[in-house]
């Protein structure tokens, strides 16, 4: 038989170990060619909020997805070089020399990872075109987009995976040379050490875990970006090494107790599951680290991303209650943004406010300006009159709610000596003392103390002017007499329009824009705001997060449940000897099952279970910085689903697993 031939029938012969292996490669190169053929794709070079930064972004994720898939690639090459150390003792046998077995490996395994290039490229650009769209339709972009070929995007996949399936055909290469005849003839026949633990090795993984848990509930989210690094990694740190000295002394603990207690332990599929994990333990407690790690990532990942776009919506109205909002326009410009938005036609202005806003300073010493500030500290604010923020809230259709929902409860009805408050901050930490505090407000000489009857984050005007100042609404009354006394430059006008199809309304503020002059506000945000522009705008922005995240997440699921797959159908292959001892001396295959579910079960099981508790804090953590984006977003809920949808997805790999093990364990 040819060299070629043996080649060929290797693969065709043991094409059932390597699906699990090849179907996730095939993803990995689909979801890296997507994303190339997305950073080539002409449309994305010029998009709206800054040309070639979404380039920048999908390359970006296309170089990790590339190494994430080395990593897997390499991991899964090594369980497959010892799955087949006997193959490669019968050929040596039969007078094959090492380099010719070496030749014959790295054929197999760059075969099978050329084939699964060939196919996942074929997927990733013959599907290029649909997720271009989806992705358009998660940015809120109405381009059409055609479907084309890119050259690039194919050679640049082609190039990255051959380059990796000869790395990985190398190394198998080089382990082939590693082992003599008689190592891979005894390979399943070496004895196993007994897993040594501490107990301070245990309290410590429980200490690193608390205390990365509890560093990430006190994360500022205030903070920049860069700031924040360096906490986020030391939680990253804590919680890493945690895992793995969980995994390496608090599990082995556990089974020691499960051991002493005979009545648990000497049934007869306890005693195989427990003492096989128990002289597993050491060896596999990377592994569990890694994988709870992965879990966690993924389930966050994928639950920020769906949490945020069903978000979304909220967040802009939120930040933009009018349809469009503009500041201090003469009665001209007004004339003219009602002439030119009848003229066009595609919407109509069903409601309009003149918000009269007086400028004033107040103090309170339940209240602390921003986070330089101090406890009483003078502050600048608007007086704003009760009759007017009810009809802000009515024509807005703002939702009633409670401070740390960042909604409205107001109902009116203040007397003269009270006030209702709402603060500039993005987050109720701020004034959240402030309800039946006294607030001394003065202007132009007039001090004048109220009672606070109710606190709220209301971002009544929008995002940039809301953040300027506080506001302090009053009766109509008190206002009338501010008004009396406050100049020309005491005041602040603004405008708010609503439209009837606010979606529908690009061309109108379009042309709004050219009448009413710009403005910059806080943090070099727009004043002019429009409901439209900042949908558009928040829905291109972060829908290519939730696009990269839902793609990255179900790539990092495949990988964990590959990576478990092969491990424990390895360990099958090792095992299978010992449980043809067990049946001869009465086992029943009931019993070898039962044995497998729950062994398999608790190597599934323990690194999902950390996972989690992992996940519950990222998503916390994660939930305090939407608040600070103004988002009222149930995060943990969103969570629940995509955990319940993981879960299964996790349990089919548990389920083939299962199969699989003891299917090796039968025919042995």
């Amino acid at each position: 038989m040819g060299f070629a031939n043996i080649v060929l029938k290797n693969i065709r012969h043991k094409f059932g170990s390597y699906l699990v292996y090849f179907i996730s490669t095939i993803f990995s190169v689909t979801i890296f060619n997507l994303f190339c053929s997305i950073y080539y794709n002409p449309s994305f070079e010029t998009f709206r909020f800054g040309s070639g930064k979404m380039s920048v972004l999908f390359k970006g994720i296309a170089i990790a997805v590339l190494l994430f898939s080395a990593i897997f690639v390499l991991y899964s090459n090594n369980y497959f070089i010892k799955t087949q150390k006997k193959e490669i003792a019968i050929y040596s046998l039969l007078g094959m020399r090492k380099e010719q077995i070496a030749i014959l490996m790295f054929s197999e395994t760059f075969l099978i990872g050329m084939l699964a290039t060939l196919l996942g490229t074929i997927a990733g650009t013959f599907s290029a075109g649909y997720f271009t769209s989806l992705l358009m339709k998660f940015m809120a972009v109405g381009t059409s987009v055609t479907f084309t070929i890119d050259s690039r995007a194919i050679l640049v996949t082609a190039i990255s995976f051959i380059i990796l399936f000869i790395i990985s055909g190398i190394r198998a290469y080089h382990i082939i040379y590693k082992y003599r005849l008689i190592e891979l003839l005894s390979a399943n026949k070496q004895g196993e050490e007994l897993p040594q633990y501490s107990i301070g090795g245990g309290l410590s993984s429980l200490i690193f875990l608390g205390l990365g848990y509890f560093i990430s509930t006190r994360l500022d989210m205030n903070i920049s970006g860069i700031e924040l690094m360096l906490p986020a990694f030391c939680v990253a740190m804590l919680v890493s090494v945690g895992s793995y000295l969980l995994f390496r002394n608090c599990v082995p603990m556990a089974l020691v107790f499960l051991k002493r207690k005979k009545v648990i332990y000497y049934r007869t599929s306890n005693f195989i599951s427990i003492s096989q994990i128990f002289y597993r333990v050491k060896a596999n407690a990377k592994m569990l680290c890694v994988i709870s790690l992965l879990c966690a990532i993924t389930i966050t990942m994928i639950s920020a991303s769906y949490s945020l776009y069903r978000g979304l919506e909220d967040l802009v109205a939120f930040y933009a209650p009018y349809s469009y909002l503009c500041k201090d326009i003469n009665e001209e410009q007004h004339a003219e943004i009602l002439a030119v938005t009848d003229k066009i036609g595609d919407v109509k202005i069903v409601q309009e406010d003149k918000i009269n806003l007086i400028n004033a300073s107040l103090q309170c010493t339940d209240y602390q300006p921003d986070e330089d500030a101090e406890l009483g500290d003078i502050a600048q604010c608007y007086i704003l009159s009760e009759s007017l923020y009810q009809r802000i809230i009515t024509h807005t259709d703002t939702k009633v709610g409670i401070l740390s929902n960042n909604k409205t409860d107001f109902t009116g009805g203040l007397a003269e000596n009270e006030c209702y408050f709402i603060d500039r901050n993005p987050v109720p930490d701020y004034c959240k003392d402030m309800k039946d505090s006294t607030v001394t407000v003065q202007m132009s000489g007039m001090e004048t103390q109220f009672l606070v009857t109710g606190v709220s984050i209301h971002k009544y005007i929008g995002m940039a002017d809301n953040y300027k100042k506080a506001t302090v609404v009053v009766s109509d009354a008190v206002y009338d007499a501010y008004r009396t006394g406050a100049s020309g430059k005491g005041t602040d006008i603004f405008y708010g329009f609503m439209f009837d199809h606010e979606m529908s309304s690009g061309s109108t503020v379009e042309a709004i824009n050219k009448i009413v002059p710009a403005r910059t506000g806080y943090q070099g945000m727009p004043e002019n705001i429009s409901y439209i522009e900042f949908y558009k705008t928040n829905f291109s922005l972060f829908g290519s997060y939730v696009f990269i995240g839902l793609f990255i997440g179900v790539l990092f699921l495949l990988a964990v449940g590959s990576i478990l797959y092969y491990k424990l159908i390895v360990e099958a292959q090792e095992e299978a000897p010992r449980y043809q001892i067990l049946r001869k001396t009465g086992m029943s295959n009931r019993e070898i099952l039962v044995s497998v579910i729950k062994q398999l079960g608790m190597v599934y099981g323990l690194p999902l279970l950390l996972g989690l508790g992992h996940t519950v804090f990222a998503l916390l953590a994660y939930n305090r910085a939407m608040d600070l984006m103004g988002q009222e977003t149930p995060t943990l809920l969103n969570a629940a689903m995509v955990v319940l949808v993981y879960i299964l997805t996790y349990g089919l790999f548990y389920v083939l697993s299962v199969w699989n093990y003891h299917k090796i364990l039968k025919c042995k």
